[in-house]
């Protein structure tokens, strides 16, 4: 991620904004949790990484999101629109990743997503 002077992190075509105490944002701590598994995704659609640990993070990521949103009041569920565009993200993670531990869907099913994920988020 890039930086917007001092005012917040480029995320791609939005910037984030810190709140005014300089704690982040409910933006900011959906944006670490998708980059958490964006991170293992290049490595599982090479191979290097089984599904079941994508699957884990996938999901770790979004526990963990929404285990910080209610140390900092929230309740996980979006309150600006900067939030509400990142929710869709964690929806996604959320549904594929245990999806995939429950044997809803196989690796392939993972990998279209980390697909989709890695495209849209690792390079911004």
């Amino acid at each position: 991620m890039g930086s917007d002077s001092a005012h917040g992190t480029h995320t791609g075509t939005q910037t984030v904004r810190q709140t005014a105490s300089g704690a982040p944002t409910q933006a900011q701590r959906m944006r670490a949790a998708v980059d958490s598994a964006v991170a293992l995704g290049p490595g599982f659609l090479r191979g290097e990484v089984d599904p079941d640990t994508m699957a884990n993070a996938m999901v770790a990521a979004v526990r963990d999101y929404v285990e910080r949103d209610k140390a900092a009041g929230g309740d996980g569920r979006p309150t600006d629109a900067q939030a509400r565009h990142l929710y869709p993200a964690l929806e996604e993670l959320m549904t594929c990743g245990s999806g995939y531990l429950a044997g809803r869907c196989d690796a392939d099913c993972v990998a279209r997503t980390m697909t989709e994920m890695v495209h849209e988020f690792a390079a911004s």
